[in-house]
C-alpha cells in the first residue's frame, strides 16, 4: 500500500501525463485534492487510503508504457521516483498487459541507471530486487513458471553468439523474450521472475547498443544520400519498441545482401523440387520469395538457438510445444554449407527443413486462428499456410527418398529416423489441411 508521500509522488508523475496528452487539466476527487494539498497536514508516511489509490488505479489505465517511457526519457527520474511507480504497479491487486511492460521497463531503467552511477555492470540483482520490494508477499513460484525462468539463460547464451545486427531480427529474439516474459502471467512480478527479467535485459541491451552502433556506422553515407534515410539510434531507442519493426528490419538489411539472394534462389529452384510451379502460387496470392525467407531465417533461428543451447530438446512456441529427437536437434548443429555433396550433408538438411516447416507452421496457426475473423488480416497467415502446405508435402517425398537411399547403404537407423520425422512433419500438416 502507497504511503501518502509515495502517493503524491506518483498521482504528479501521472497527472502530468494525462493533462499533456489531453491539453488540459482534469477534476480531482475532493478526498485527493486533500491528500495532495501540503496544508491539510497529512501524515506522509501514513498509508494513503484505499480510494485513493484506486483513484491512481483508474490513471494508470490511461497511461501506456510508451508515455511513460518518453516522460522519463525526456525528463529524468530519481532512482526513489522509479522504486516508488513500481512497488506501486506490483501492489495493485489486478494486473493487465501494460503493467508487465511498464514494470519490465522501469526496473531495466532503474538498474541500468545505478550501472551508469557506479561505473561497472550490475551483479545478479536478486537482492536489490527484493530490497524495492519489501514488505510485499509473494507466494511460492509455481512448476510452470520455474520451467519458464529456465529459458532465460538459453536467451543470454543465445545472445552470445551475435555478431552483426541482422541476428537480431533474423533471431526474433525481441519478439521470443517478450512473449517468453508475457507466458509468466501474474507470477512476472515476483522477485526471482523480475531478477531474471532485468538481468536479461540488461544483457541483451548492451549487446543491441553495441551491435547497432556497428551497423550505424554502415550505414552513415547510405543516410546522407537523403533517401530512406533510417533513423538514428537514439530514436530508435526511445520510440516505443512493438513500433520500430520496419526500422530495425530496414537496419538489418544491410551486409545481408548474400543471404537474401541465397533465400530467393532456394525459392527459384521450387519447381525443380517438385512443387508447384511458383506461378501457380502466385495465383494464389502466395508472395514464394517472401516465404523462402521466413524459412530460411526460420532455419538461421533454430540453428543458433539449438547450438547456444546443447540441453534444448523441445522448441516453445503459441501453438504447442516443438519436440526435438536427438537426431533432429544434432542436424541444426551439424548443419554443413550447401557447398557440400553428401550423403550426410542431404540427410541434415533434409532434417533441418521438415522441422523449420513444423516450426513455421506451428506459428502460422495461431495467427491465422485469431485473425481469420478479421476483414483482411487472415489472409496474409492463410498464404503463407498454402505454401507451407505445398512445401511440407514436398519435402515429405524428398525425405522419403532419403530413407530408400539409407536402406540402401544399409543405414536402416538412419531411415527409421527419417520416418519418424516424416511421421512429425505429416502431423504438422494435417493440422493446416483441417484448417481448410
Amino acid at each position: 500500500m502507497a504511503t501518502t508521500r509515495e502517493f503524491r509522488e506518483i498521482h504528479s508523475i501521472y497527472q502530468t501525463l494525462l493533462e499533456r496528452e489531453l491539453k488540459h487539466s482534469f477534476p480531482l476527487p475532493l478526498l485527493v485534492e486533500e491528500l495532495l494539498d501540503p496544508a491539510k497536514g497529512a501524515n506522509e508516511s501514513q498509508p494513503a487510503p484505499r480510494t485513493a489509490e484506486e483513484w491512481l488505479e483508474l490513471l494508470d489505465l490511461a497511461v501506456t508504457p510508451h508515455m511513460i517511457r518518453s516522460y522519463i526519457n525526456e525528463r529524468g527520474a530519481e532512482d526513489s521516483s522509479l522504486r516508488v511507480v513500481i512497488r506501486f504497479l506490483v501492489s495493485k491487486k489486478s494486473h493487465t498487459q501494460d503493467d508487465r511492460d511498464k514494470v519490465d521497463w522501469l526496473a531495466t531503467r532503474l538498474f541500468k541507471l545505478r550501472e551508469e552511477q557506479k561505473r561497472r555492470p550490475t551483479s545478479w540483482p536478486k537482492n536489490d530486487v527484493l530490497e524495492i520490494l519489501d514488505g510485499f508477499d509473494f507466494p511460492m513460484l509455481s512448476r510452470y513458471a520455474e520451467d519458464l525462468l529456465m529459458e532465460m539463460p538459453a536467451l543470454i547464451d543465445e545472445v552470445k553468439f551475435f555478431e552483426n545486427f541482422s541476428q537480431i531480427t533474423d533471431s526474433r529474439i525481441i519478439q521470443r523474450a517478450r512473449d517468453l516474459k508475457n507466458q509468466f502471467g501474474d507470477e512476472f512480478f515476483h522477485p526471482d521472475v523480475l531478477a531474471a527479467v532485468v538481468n536479461y535485459n540488461l544483457f541483451f541491451g548492451n549487446k543491441f547498443h553495441a551491435l547497432m552502433q556497428d551497423t550505424m556506422k554502415q550505414v552513415r553515407e547510405f543516410a546522407q544520400s537523403g533517401e530512406n534515410r533510417p533513423p538514428t539510434t537514439a530514436q530508435i531507442m526511445d520510440s516505443d519498441y512493438r513500433l520500430t519493426a520496419d526500422a530495425l528490419r530496414q537496419l538489418s538489411e544491410i551486409g545481408r545482401k548474400e543471404v537474401v539472394g541465397a533465400a530467393a534462389g532456394a525459392s527459384g529452384n521450387l519447381a525443380g523440387q517438385g512443387i508447384p510451379p511458383e506461378q501457380q502460387l502466385k495465383q494464389l496470392g502466395v508472395d514464394v520469395e517472401q516465404e523462402a525467407l521466413y524459412l530460411h531465417n526460420r532455419t538461421e533461428e533454430l540453428t543458433m538457438r539449438l547450438r547456444s543451447n546443447l540441453s534444448m530438446t523441445s522448441v516453445p512456441n503459441s501453438f504447442a510445444p516443438l519436440m526435438l529427437s536427438e537426431w533432429e536437434a544434432s542436424a541444426f548443429r551439424t548443419l554443413f554449407p550447401e557447398s557440400e555433396q553428401s550423403f550426410r550433408a542431404d540427410f541434415a538438411r533434409g532434417l533441418c527443413r521438415a522441422i523449420t516447416l513444423i516450426y513455421r507452421i506451428y506459428e502460422e496457426i495461431p495467427q491465422y486462428l485469431e485473425k481469420k475473423g478479421t476483414e483482411y488480416l487472415w489472409k496474409r497467415h492463410y498464404d503463407s499456410l498454402v505454401y507451407l502446405l505445398y512445401e511440407g508435402r514436398n519435402q515429405k517425398e524428398i525425405l522419403g527418398a532419403l530413407g530408400t537411399a539409407s536402406e540402401k547403404r544399409g543405414l536402416p537407423e538412419k531411415s527409421r529416423q527419417l520416418q519418424a520425422t516424416v511421421q512429425k512433419l505429416d502431423t504438422g500438416l494435417a493440422k493446416v489441411a483441417e484448417l481448410f
